[in-house]
């Protein structure tokens, strides 16, 4: 009769990569630090990042990182996933002479970054020390709002908004922003209210929802437009914007597109919000 193994001080061994030898220990890996300027950008969400994962899983890294000061420049994305399927990255030396424009650059280009997004790291220019590093002063001279407003293509409006939210925001606030799930006209508010890690902690750790939750601030006092001042001023903009050529309409574009842009970047949260709330609504009730 076979005695059954009782023995429960038993180690599971890790899943290793596919296609790797099991009885072969994963070989050591160069540690590399991400560089201050390549840390101004979010770097991916986890399910951004799994797919990312597997995309160099299957066809290899296709552009090498690139180190300054022997770190992490640009692709810290890739470095991350090299690492995790315990590869050797392929890299690069930066020889340039302008590592933030680089690095602007290289993010702007490929990635699709709303306007809150780009106002909070054109803030991060401006409050953390990173805007007095020598590698990235515009000019001589540490980079002020104006200039990064410019830089990131955002009105200077939303960079204050934007830096409000950085020096009052909780981390999960400014990382919800980041990463593109907020705005920073919809969150400026909550960023000053005390109870901020409270109402998080209520909603489960939804920041969405915890913003949802507060109270907005009541609105200053002005004498309200009616109904009839309202139509009367709808149709005398609509007058004025018929009676411009094309070429003043792009030019009335090209003075206001950051203002557009905000507006346009709510209009599409409300309806992602609305198509939410619809597709809740027609889930079966399971009570």
């Amino acid at each position: 009769m076979n005695t059954p193994n009782t023995n429960t001080n038993t180690t599971t061994t890790p899943k290793a990569d596919a296609g790797a030898n099991p009885q072969q220990q994963p070989p050591k890996q160069k540690e590399y630090e991400f560089h201050p300027i390549a840390n101004i950008f979010p770097l991916m969400t986890d399910e951004e990042f799994e797919a990312f994962k597997e995309d160099i899983k299957t066809k290899t890294q296709q552009e090498p990182i690139i180190l300054y000061q022997g770190k992490v420049l640009d692709g810290r994305n890739r470095y991350k996933a090299c690492k995790a399927l315990y590869r050797d990255p392929i890299t690069e030396e930066y020889k340039g002479s302008d590592p933030l424009g680089y690095v602007l650059s290289a993010n702007l280009h490929r990635r699709h970054l709303k306007e809150s997004q780009r106002a909070t790291i054109a803030a991060s220019l401006v409050t953390t020390k990173l805007g007095d590093n020598q590698h990235i002063k515009s000019e001589g001279r540490p980079i002020d709002l104006a200039t990064a407003a410019k830089m990131l293509n955002v009105s200077e409006k939303s960079v204050k908004r934007a830096k409000n939210v950085l020096e009052n925001g909780v981390p999960a606030l400014v990382q919800a922003v980041k990463q593109g799930k907020l705005r920073v006209s919809a969150v400026e508010h909550f960023a000053h209210s005390d109870e901020q890690d409270k109402l998080i902690a209520e909603c489960k750790g939804d920041v969405v929802e915890a913003v949802k939750k507060l109270p907005k601030p009541p609105p200053k006092k002005k004498k309200p437009d009616t109904a009839e001042d309202l139509r009367k001023q709808l149709e005398a903009f609509k007058e004025t914007w018929d009676g411009f050529n094309p070429h003043q309409k792009n030019a009335f574009v090209k003075a206001n597109r950051h203002e557009i842009a905000e507006i346009l970047e709510g209009l599409e949260f409300e309806e992602e919000v609305e198509e939410e709330e619809e597709a809740d609504e027609g889930q079966p009730s399971l009570s």
